[in-house]
């Protein structure tokens, strides 16, 4: 008898210490792709945007705009690092678009590039097929129109 009460015992252990919590709380990682990217080029520098993704190419979308309906933006990132910005602002005056060429360079991270004087000195954060237009600080823009600072690449 006192062997079944301790093998019922053992059991019913067992099988409350299999149902338990863990005591270590599980890590959620939420962070988004482009802030794995730019965490990664920190930690790896070998790896960044500039010598890993196939960043060359043309970029397009439709920016925010103060006082007009949108700019439409078309960048064109070539791989000699030159640049083409067009802009044209919609629904203002006559719609003749603004076209910057020059320069453009890599931050350190190698995922941050800047346009020269001739774009304002724009900055981009590249991540696969888009950049994310940055502030003049070179902060991703945050906020309720956060998702409309971003140029799409055109794939062929």
């Amino acid at each position: 008898m006192m062997n079944k009460t301790l093998i019922a015992t053992l059991l019913t252990t067992c099988a409350l210490a299999a149902c338990s919590k863990p005591t270590q709380n599980a890590e959620v990682n939420t962070a988004t792709p482009e802030a794995k990217v730019a965490s990664s080029a920190e930690i790896d520098s070998a790896h960044n945007a500039q010598n890993s993704l196939d960043w060359a190419g043309d970029y397009q979308g439709i920016l925010p705009c103060a006082d007009c309906e949108g700019i439409k933006t078309l960048l064109v990132l070539n791989a000699d690092s030159t640049y083409h910005l067009t802009e044209t602002y919609l629904g203002k005056g006559d719609n003749n678009p603004f076209n910057a060429k020059g320069q453009f360079s890599f931050d350190n991270s190698g995922s941050v590039i800047t346009l020269d004087k001739n774009g304002d000195q724009r900055k981009y954060f590249i991540a696969e097929n888009r950049l994310y237009a940055l502030d003049q600080d070179g902060k991703k823009i945050e906020g309720n129109l956060a998702e409309h600072y971003i140029l799409n690449k055109a794939i062929n």
